[in-house]
């Protein structure tokens, strides 16, 4: 058989402020690389499974990745550089995800 699935508690936010910064860090780090893993195996993402009504031009795992570094608490600066897209695009993205 193959390896166990990991199951994310319930309360992730919760979950998250126990972790310390450097443990975050590897955490985010990793989300990151598995982010870009499954951007590049998915080489045309269709457009049904993109925001609607919204010009966002990213991948749904890349726009999820994105609202969970907010939500941890990383700044829209911080965020941008580690996904390399623009201020503007986290910004658009953590603006949909407060509506």
């Amino acid at each position: 058989m193959g390896l166990p699935r990991y199951i994310l508690p319930k309360d992730l936010p919760d979950a998250l402020s126990q972790l310390d910064a450097e443990e975050l860090a590897r955490l985010l780090a990793a989300a990151l690389a598995e982010t870009k893993r499954r951007d590049r195996a998915s080489p045309q993402e269709d457009k049904s499974s993109r925001p609607s009504g919204e010009d966002i031009s990213l991948p749904r795992g890349k726009i999820n990745a994105v609202r969970a570094a907010a939500r941890a608490g990383f700044s829209p600066s911080r965020i941008a550089r580690q996904f390399g897209i623009s201020l503007a695009e986290v910004r658009k993205i953590t603006a949909m995800a407060n509506r």
